[in-house]
């Protein structure tokens, strides 16, 4: 490949074989207009030896004219203990120039399609993984230690997928944070104590997902020799208890999520930086780390040396790959270059069973595409193991490209068989004539791509067979087989599509598959209009009771719009309407109102159009010949107001039933001189500073409060139980804050909710539409703040070291937008000095919406 001119390219010809050409490394790409031609798609095979694919695309090994320096893969004698005698090489992310003052060389490690992103073989990308042991050696190579990122994934909101971990030196003990996600939507942290005067961390700790346990061990206060220390678990939230009835707790399954060592984001490239702020390049270098899906460590007393059942645990043995062991890096390979020198960026994984397969140092500086690469009439395999799949490995790999494209190309085997690394924008991806089969988890993964592709086939695929993430998609003429454990064919994220002609065939099972949709889809952020989904003369029939042949999202949890999600727009043509499975509920699923469309042509006789799957639910606006409009919820069986009977209600404010001084109503434009408590407290809110402004009919023909700077004070209403549960029916949040300044107070704070300055909450916002906001807050031993949104339950932490809530002069004010501009509407505000039951939030919530007319 190094042959061929930078810029000119070239052809490189797979001559036809009876026996394939084998590679146990990945042929890095990373010249332009470079195309891999053979001579037919089942005579010339390229085949993956492990878990490695035979070609990349788009990652440069020269970036800005400099290969990567080969310090990134660091000699290890020094760093490692004395049970470790042969060379070891690790990973470091930033190398010093060997000229002084020049540019340090920077790289993370990204590990595609490996057991660290998707777990176990038979973990279901994690989700059945019960037993989890972490070892890992890191060395801090420019001291102190800060708050540095270690390894994990994200997704798309930032959220641990399932998890990420990090060093953070400036809590008090110094500490190792694991953050991770349960399927119940719960965030979960353990702290492990560290010792930050070494520079070398040594650390293992395994979690038992039945028994809810925790141990760890750190060489805290030793050199090397690691003891047992005691895990803070005061974040680990609700549900920890062993046994609790109806909470057996499992790993969120990643669905697209990159690994990746010293950092943790949404790509796989890129500076390091924790979830949500980007930081500068931290200067790590790693000399361990390895996977068990077993408890590998007797657990003693607190400051025991580690064991396991060979004796004393020491750096060898977290080298080692033993039963159980599904992802390690051992460290056995050093720099692989090609002959002018330059280093094929690759590092070495394995697992038991003989499992290996390699990942990628990637530059932080990496911005360079490659342009008009591609493939045709061949047949490219990637890893396969009998007796059973392993769910690893890329067949092809996609990372920065400009023009890529593939004709009569066979894909077979691996977990991805097209595969897109998180690097940025490829496009235009361009299929034709190509037949893909036997991938693990999905025969296409598309990541920032404008891709196009007809007459494909996508064969006996895994949890999808095509997946995408912010991208564009036009595929036509699919025909698809079915699949043993196929979620959704085709899985959708934030991404835009028009699907032609598919032809779905899952008559050969007698299981309720796919398990969830044909086509699942959900909106799209920041792309400046809606989102559009287009369905043309698609087929598919078979399913079950849970499931819909599309199912359109909206979003995070709320299904609220804002000025970053808009609507999206489905249209639907001649599709799914043939022998359909009786036991399906419905051709359409929404969870909200954001998502609108039409059908064109007969629908399915027998089950209905679309309906509205979210709890609480109403609107279904997916319609034929026009769209049905956005609808709240239903209303109560009472005619009268329930509110001001709530439980330790000391508050209720409505503007709406504001009077002026002559005891009429308010008119448009006035001052809001006084805020009317309708509660039996009668603790009236005063203005301080510039009075908001009365609005007869700010939100469905009933009025509401527009802040202009100002705030309102109240006298004090004094909370005794220190629960509490609040409602707003509000443009975007509100500033509420129960004591300003003080222990205890509860508080909007940005996007969320904030108890005592330690324990946060999320909420889903609109900054463009009405929503019922809500947050609860429990006194008592276990301190839980839970928010909902439209009544819809979206975050609850605990934390159980927070002071209750606590009242000193609460205010009702604005939210400053970055400082320039004052936004704010609110209609009514109620306050509960008692943590209301969950069917009360629920009732109370409905009376608001319905009372609103807030869609649902």
């Amino acid at each position: 490949m190094d042959a061929l001119d930078k810029d000119i390219g070239g052809i490189v010809l797979v001559p036809a074989d009876p026996q394939p050409y084998l590679f146990r490394r990945s042929v890095l790409v990373d010249s332009n207009r470079v195309r891999i031609v053979g001579e037919g798609g089942r005579t010339s095979v390229l085949q993956a030896v492990g878990a490695t694919p035979p070609l990349t695309f788009g990652l440069r090994r020269v970036t800005h004219g400099q290969p990567l320096s080969e310090g990134h893969w660091a000699d290890l004698r020094g760093m490692l203990d004395a049970s470790v005698t042969d060379r070891r090489w690790g990973c470091r992310t930033r190398v010093p120039s060997p000229v002084a003052g020049g540019p340090t060389s920077e790289a993370t490690v990204t590990l595609p399609c490996s057991p660290f992103q998707f777990g176990p073989t038979d973990g279901d990308y994690w989700s059945d993984v019960r037993q989890f042991t972490v070892d890992f050696v890191v060395r801090n190579d420019v001291m102190p230690w800060s708050v540095q990122p270690l390894f994990g994934m994200v997704d798309a909101f930032n959220r641990p997928s399932p998890f990420y971990a990090y060093v953070n030196a400036h809590e008090n003990p110094p500490a190792v944070v694991f953050v991770f996600r349960t399927a119940d939507g719960l965030h979960r942290e353990i702290r492990i104590p560290f010792d930050p005067a070494q520079p070398v961390l040594r650390c293992s700790f395994q979690l038992d997902l039945d028994a809810r346990t925790v141990t760890a061990w750190t060489n805290r206060n030793q050199a090397t020799q690691r003891v047992q220390v005691k895990a803070d678990l005061s974040l680990i939230n609700d549900g920890w208890t062993p046994k609790e009835p109806g909470r057996d707790l499992a790993f969120t399954p990643n669905w697209y999520a990159p690994f990746r060592l010293a950092a943790i984001g949404q790509n796989s490239s890129g500076r390091a930086g924790l979830p949500g702020s980007e930081n500068e390049p931290v200067d790590l270098t790693f000399g361990a780390l390895r996977f068990s899906d077993v408890l590998r460590y007797r657990v003693l007393a607190e400051g025991q040396e580690q064991e396991d059942a060979h004796g004393k645990v020491d750096d060898l043995r977290c080298l080692t790959v033993e039963s159980r062991v599904f992802g390690a890096l051992t460290m056995r390979e050093e720099v692989h270059k090609s002959a002018s020198g330059v280093p094929d960026l690759q590092i070495l994984w394995e697992g038991d069973v003989g499992l290996f397969g390699r990942g990628f140092f990637v530059p932080n500086d990496l911005r360079e595409y490659v342009e008009g690469n591609g493939c045709e009439k061949l047949n490219v395999r990637g890893f396969s193991f009998a007796p059973k799949a392993t769910h690893y490995g890329q067949a092809i790999g996609l990372g920065l490209v400009y023009n890529f494209s593939m004709d009569d190309v066979v894909v077979e085997f691996g977990a991805q068989g097209l595969s897109s690394h998180h690097f940025g924008v490829n496009y235009p991806v361009s299929l034709r004539s190509c037949h893909f089969a036997h991938q693990t988890d999905c025969a296409i993964y598309s990541f920032g791509q404008y891709t196009t592709a007809t007459d494909l086939t996508l064969a006996y695929y895994g949890r999808s067979a095509f997946k995408a993430l912010r991208s564009r998609i036009a595929y036509r003429d699919v025909p698809c087989t079915d699949s043993a454990v196929c979620e959704s064919v085709v899985k959708l994220f934030q991404s835009e599509a028009v699907l032609d002609n598919w032809m779905i065939d899952f008559e050969g099972f007698h299981a309720d598959l796919p398990r969830d949709s044909y086509i699942w889809a959900s909106l799209a952020d920041d792309i400046g209009g809606p989102t559009t989904l287009v369905v043309r003369d698609c087929v598919g029939s078979a399913g079950g009771e849970h499931t819909v042949a599309i199912r359109l999202v909206g979003g995070e949890r709320g299904a609220l719009g804002d000025v970053h999600k808009g609507l999206g727009w489905c249209k639907v043509e001649r599709s799914f309407n043939h022998h359909a499975d009786p036991r399906m509920p419905a051709l359409i699923a929404v969870d909200g109102p954001l998502w609108q469309g039409l059908y064109e042509g007969l629908p399915p006789a027998g089950m209905a159009l679309a309906i509205n799957t979210a709890t609480p639910g109403a609107s279904a606006r997916i319609g034929i010949g026009a769209v049905p409009p956005a609808i709240s919820a239903p209303p109560p069986a009472s005619p009268y107001d329930p509110l001001p009977s709530l439980p330790g209600l000391i508050g209720y404010y409505r503007a709406d039933a504001l009077l002026d001084g002559d005891g009429n109503p308010l008119r448009d434009g006035s001052a809001v001189t006084e805020l009317t408590d309708l509660s039996p407290a009668h603790r009236h809110g005063a203005p301080v500073g510039s009075p908001a402004v009365f609005e007869t009919a700010a939100v469905n023909g009933l009025a509401a409060l527009r802040f202009t700077g100002g705030h309102y004070g109240f006298p004090a209403p004094q909370g005794t139980s220190g629960a509490a549960t609040w409602f707003f029916v509000a443009k975007r949040l509100p500033t509420f804050d129960s004591a300003p300044g003080r222990p205890g107070a509860l508080r909007s704070n940005g996007q969320g909710w904030q108890l005592d300055y330690l324990l946060m909450s999320r909420t889903p916002e609109s900054d463009n539409g009405w929503a019922v906001y809500t947050v609860r807050s429990t006194a008592g031993p276990a301190r839980r703040l839970q928010t909902y949104t439209n009544g819809y339950p979206y975050e609850l932490r605990r934390d159980d070291r927070v002071r209750a809530v606590g009242w000193s002069a609460p205010v009702l004010g604005y939210r400053p937008d970055h400082g320039h501009v004052l936004q704010g509407l609110v209609a009514a505000a109620v306050l509960c000095d008692t943590a209301l039951s969950d069917q009360q939030i629920a009732d109370t919530c409905r009376y608001l919406l319905h009372r609103y007319q807030i869609p649902l």
